[in-house]
């Protein structure tokens, strides 16, 4: 089933409270500043509509929700879903997320991750983009704080298997535990999810608890290069 193309906001919708260009920020940043209250922040990778964000926000509001969408209209999409919510503690970031855990957020400044659905870049020579790569599983384990939670979901299950494998290499977090279905509201966590599990078809889902193991990388790269957003194909 083709996607269909994300609606743009209502011109009139201010998005200045939920809507950031990731270039525009400079590393490292306390994302607890990003917010008009400094409770504690999960990330998630890869908005798309904004389903969880919404979601998470409502239902959780002793926290900050950040996400990070590098397709400019999905971003857009999340963040105006979030401003006509009037949800305080949701910002949607525009831009790569390897660029953000390398560049941008300081060691142990999370209080939890979530990836739902990467793209599993299914060519060959394209393996080396996905997002749960050792790299961004090492900055992951850096940025998360001790006790702090990784949500993994893909409906790919050679995918989680790998990312099952890799996230144990980073010796960061504890054995997977599984996690059931449903959203914060017991239906739904995703756009994604409720179109795969509607079709029939499967969802590998794995929670990682992050341990107290000091992280292989300890800080920042001194200097932030620049860099281009670039997205998968739709």
């Amino acid at each position: 089933m083709p996607r269909r193309h994300p609606k743009k906001p209502p011109k009139d919708l201010d998005l200045s409270h939920h809507f950031r260009i990731l270039t525009e920020l400079e590393g490292p940043l306390d994302p607890t500043t990003l917010f008009c209250r400094r409770n504690p922040v999960e990330l998630e990778i890869g908005t798309g509509k904004g389903m969880f964000l919404t979601s998470a926000t409502s239902s959780t509001p002793d926290r900050n929700f950040l996400g990070i969408e590098v397709r400019s209209a999905y971003a857009r999409m999340a963040a105006s879903r979030l401003a006509a919510l009037k949800a305080t503690n949701g910002l949607v970031l525009h831009g790569d997320a390897m660029h953000l855990v390398r560049y941008v957020l300081p060691n142990a400044s999370l209080s939890g991750m979530h990836v739902y659905f990467p793209d599993p870049w299914w060519k060959a020579r394209h393996r080396k983009r996905r997002i749960l790569n050792p790299e961004f599983l090492q900055h992951a384990g850096r940025i998360m704080q001790s006790g702090s939670q990784l949500h993994i979901w893909t409906d790919v299950e050679e995918y989680f298997n790998e990312a099952l494998l890799v996230v144990n290499d980073t010796l960061l977090f504890g054995k997977a535990s599984k996690e059931p279905a449903g959203g914060l509201d017991n239906t739904y966590r995703t756009h994604f999810e409720r179109r795969t599990r509607l079709a029939g078809d499967s969802v590998w889902r794995a929670v990682f608890t992050r341990n107290e193991k000091p992280p292989q990388q300890n800080r920042l790269v001194a200097k932030i290069p620049n860099y281009s957003i670039t997205s998968s194909p739709t």
